[in-house]
């Protein structure tokens, strides 16, 4: 066996990853865009900026209970 061979025969993180479905992606945008608000705020940015971002939060958050309603029960922030 040749090191070639034996490297093509390991499993990539792919393959060890539970498959995700587009609840779950959403999920990950959704948990990406609160991290991302909330650096915002606490390094003290443009407030245009964080209200474009709390716009886009809220965008994908109607879009996110319409597509999958129940998946992910919690309560947007104040703000």
């Amino acid at each position: 066996m040749q090191a070639a061979d034996h490297v093509a025969a390991m499993p990539t993180t792919e393959d060890n990853s539970p498959p995700y479905n587009d609840a779950d992606y959403y999920g990950f945008v959704l948990t990406g865009l609160f991290g991302v608000i909330e650096d915002a705020e606490a390094s003290e940015c443009d407030p245009e900026g964080i209200a474009l971002l709390v716009q886009a939060r809220d965008l994908f958050w109607a879009e996110f209970q319409r597509r999958h309603p129940g998946a992910w029960d919690q309560k947007l922030p104040v703000g």
